[in-house]
């Protein structure tokens, strides 16, 4: 496996991998309807703007198998403020034979590491309360700082902010 910053090219396979990530991910909690409208074509735009201009101190990466993009994260300065913490992880999937193998893990070791060396000292990330996946970022050593509903489609779902001291993420 690899992990690399994405490069022009990759905004297919990154597209791929949010859209199947969601549907197996928040199936069963984001309505059905919403997850099956969803089409990668739809976000490669998106992407390929980011690979191509990236906000200051922002950064995506692709974990890759064979040259394949299997996930990604991104992430840069903590967008809204809310919490007193300094960055923030946008957004991290992984495909679902992939999840639970650590990748997801070194993903976020390999962000958080270059938002230390940015300067850096702290992370956040929003999760949905009920993803299956957050107990990932607990063992990472995030501690649930508030929380805040949100609209998907025509649903309201309840997203936590989960907070890490990055030496600390960095030691474990």
């Amino acid at each position: 496996m690899e992990i690399r910053k994405a490069t022009p090219g990759d905004e297919k396979g990154i597209a791929f991998v949010q859209v199947d990530s969601w549907r197996t991910t928040y199936k069963g909690i984001v309505n059905d309807e919403y997850l099956e409208q969803m089409k990668a074509e739809d976000r490669q735009d998106l992407w390929m703007g980011i690979i191509q201009k990236p906000l200051e101190k922002s950064f995506l990466y692709v974990a890759s198998i064979n040259q394949e993009i299997i996930g990604f994260c991104s992430g840069g300065p903590n967008r809204s403020g809310r919490f007193p913490y300094e960055s923030e992880l946008y957004a991290i999937y992984l495909l679902q034979e992939y999840q639970r193998r650590t990748i997801g893990s070194s993903l976020i070791r390999h962000f958080a590491q270059n938002q230390y060396d940015a300067g850096y000292r702290t992370m956040l990330v929003w999760v949905l309360k009920d993803n299956p996946c957050k107990a990932a970022y607990e063992k990472l050593g995030g501690i649930k700082l508030g929380e805040e509903v949100i609209q998907i489609g025509k649903q309201q779902l309840t997203e936590e902010a989960l907070g890490f001291d990055l030496a600390k993420l960095l030691q474990l």
